[in-house]
Order: C-alpha cells, then sequence, then structure tokens
C-alpha cells in the first residue's frame, strides 16, 4: 500500500511539472514574427526524435497560425533526411545536460538551404527513461527527452528553445499526444502565432 502512495505521488508531482513548467523560451524578448513558413526537423537519426518531430507538426499545424511544413515534404526536401545535427547538449543520459552553445549552427544552416523557411525548429531526442511497473490504478510511462531550438531566417539566428519530457505509453509504443499538444501551444503562445 505504502508503495502506491509514494508512486500516486510521484505521478502527481510529474503531472504538476508537464503542466506547470515552462517547455519554450524566446531568448529575444522583442521577437515579433516576421513570417509564417516553419519546419520542424529531427536533429537525430533514431526513431524517437523523428516520431517527436512528426508528432510535433502535426499538433503546430494545429495550435498555431504557423504554415508547418508537413514531414512528408521535409523528408523530400533534406536529402538523407533525418539526418545528424550536433545538438545543443553535453550528455543525456538520466537528464540533458543544456549547453546551447554546442549546436552546430553551419549544419543548421545548411540543412534550411533545401527548405526555405521563415523558421526552423530542430528538435533532438538522445534518450528516453522508464520509471517501470503499473498497476489497475495508474501507468508508469517511460519518458521522452527533448531539447529544441527556434532558429529564425534569413540569417539563422537561435530565437527561442525548449527543454521538455514527453510521456511514451509504452503498452501502446506511441507518445501521450496531449504532452505535445501542450508543448506546441505553448511554442505558438510565446511567439505570438496562436491559433
Amino acid at each position: 500500500m505504502r508503495r502506491l502512495i509514494v508512486q500516486g505521488g510521484f505521478w502527481i508531482v510529474t503531472g504538476l511539472l508537464f503542466t506547470g513548467c515552462a517547455t519554450f523560451e524566446l531568448t529575444d524578448s522583442a521577437f515579433q514574427p516576421k513570417g509564417k513558413k516553419l519546419a520542424v526537423v529531427a536533429g537525430m537519426t533514431n526513431a524517437g526524435s523523428l516520431k517527436a518531430a512528426d508528432v510535433f507538426t502535426h499538433e503546430l499545424s494545429k495550435s498555431s497560425q504557423y504554415h508547418v511544413v508537413p514531414q512528408k515534404q521535409v523528408a523530400k526536401a533534406i536529402p538523407n533526411y533525418p539526418q545528424m545535427i550536433k545538438g545543443p547538449y553535453d550528455s543525456a543520459y538520466f537528464e540533458i545536460d543544456v549547453n546551447y552553445a554546442r549546436t552546430d549552427l553551419a549544419r543548421v544552416k545548411d540543412i534550411h538551404k533545401h527548405l526555405g523557411t521563415d523558421y526552423l525548429y530542430v528538435l533532438w531526442a538522445p534518450s528516453t527513461t522508464s520509471n517501470g511497473g503499473k498497476s489497475w490504478f495508474f501507468t508508469n510511462y517511460a519518458v521522452m527527452q527533448v531539447i529544441a531550438q527556434l532558429f529564425e531566417f534569413p540569417g539563422g539566428r537561435e530565437v527561442g528553445h525548449g527543454k521538455y519530457m514527453i510521456r511514451i505509453n509504452d503498452d501502446k509504443k506511441e507518445m501521450v499526444v496531449e504532452d505535445m499538444q501542450q508543448v506546441a501551444k505553448e511554442m505558438a503562445e510565446k511567439t505570438h502565432m496562436p491559433q
């Protein structure tokens, strides 16, 4: 019984973290959108990054005024997509050690040449952690850690970045879409482009 109470408390705290923490911050407080065309790009070749890019693309197109390029079109435009882009972190085991200066901006700009969008949202999902176990009363989800940066073109300057966690339903082998909906909605609001 004590274990159930502890695990229940863990999920209440986790729920508060998912709903209460910022998942996106502008790096330019005076940012105003100058265009509407945006592409989401996976910065890694692993399945988690690709799935996160696909789900985020879909959710952002529903919750914002951005004209979000579909992932099929991104894959056609970029040769050998997905490609590895050195990401904004030092290590990613149980938690991502953020270091936005590490991002390979030359690679980001090169990939952007194939898309020609106003904005490029690059995301990396380098690790998934599992908390194991479930019962009749709750599901203990695995958690995918995601780190992302938003770049404005021409020029390729970073205008925002974020770090967040997405729950993974092990039974269905898919992301909990509500988590990504929240992330997309927050980004749309903070960049002054909500639906």
